[in-house]
C-alpha cells in the first residue's frame, strides 16, 4: 500500500484537491442562489405590483360626493392591485369646478393616491386656465378635496399682459388665487 501512495502521490493529491474545490464550489453555488433569491424578493418588495396597464386611455373621476371632477387622457396608465394608486405617463388632465372655468395641466408623469386625494405631476407641468393664463414647473402636488395645488420648483407664470418668474407656486383654484413663495419677479406688457 505504502508503494501505491508513494508512486501516485500526485494523483491522490490532486484528486483530494479536486474533490475539496468540487465540495466548496456546490456549496458556495447553493449559498450565492440563496442570497440571490433574497435579492428579488427584496427587490419585489420595493417595486409595486400592477393589477392592469391600459394604453391610450380617457379616465374620468366624477364623484358625486366631491365638488371637484377631473378627467384624464394618457398614453400609459396602471393602476395597482388595490386600485387605490394610478400611474400614468403622457398626459393631459382637465379639472372642473362647478360653475368656474376649466383648468388644464399636462406632462410626462403623473400619479393619483385615490384614498389621499393627491395628484402628483412631474417633468415639463404645462398649466392653462381660461385659455390665456399659462404656467410652467416642473413638479405639482394637486390636492382634489380642498382645490389647492403647490410646487417648490421654478415657476414660470404668463398672461395676456405679464410674466411672472419665481420659485415655488401655491395654487388655488376654488378661490382664484396663485402664488410665487419666493424670488418673484415679474414683467408687467403696456396694453397695445
Amino acid at each position: 500500500m505504502s508503494k501505491f501512495i508513494s508512486r501516485y502521490w500526485t494523483l491522490i493529491g490532486i484528486a483530494i484537491a479536486l474533490s475539496f474545490v468540487g465540495y466548496y464550489s456546490i456549496i458556495g453555488y447553493k449559498k450565492s442562489r440563496k442570497a440571490h433569491k433574497e435579492k428579488i424578493k427584496v427587490i419585489e418588495k420595493m417595486i409595486p405590483s400592477y393589477a392592469l396597464e391600459l394604453r391610450d386611455v380617457h379616465y374620468v373621476n366624477d364623484d358625486p360626493k366631491k365638488d371637484i371632477k377631473w378627467e384624464l387622457d394618457a398614453k400609459k396608465v396602471r393602476f395597482s392591485k388595490d386600485k387605490t394608486v394610478i400611474l400614468f405617463s403622457d398626459f393631459h388632465l382637465i379639472v372642473h369646478e362647478k360653475g368656474k372655468q376649466d383648468f388644464s395641466l399636462s406632462g410626462e408623469k403623473g400619479r393619483y393616491e385615490r384614498k389621499k386625494g393627491l395628484i402628483y405631476l412631474e417633468k415639463n407641468i404645462e398649466a392653462i386656465y381660461a385659455k390665456k393664463y399659462h404656467l410652467y414647473t416642473e413638479h405639482l402636488v394637486f390636492n382634489e378635496d380642498t382645490g389647492k395645488g403647490y410646487s417648490n420648483d421654478p415657476v414660470r407664470i404668463k398672461g395676456p399682459f405679464f410674466e411672472i418668474e419665481g420659485r415655488g407656486l401655491s395654487l388655488d383654484i376654488r378661490n382664484k388665487r396663485l402664488g410665487i413663495l419666493s424670488n418673484a419677479k415679474s414683467i408687467v406688457y403696456k396694453n397695445i
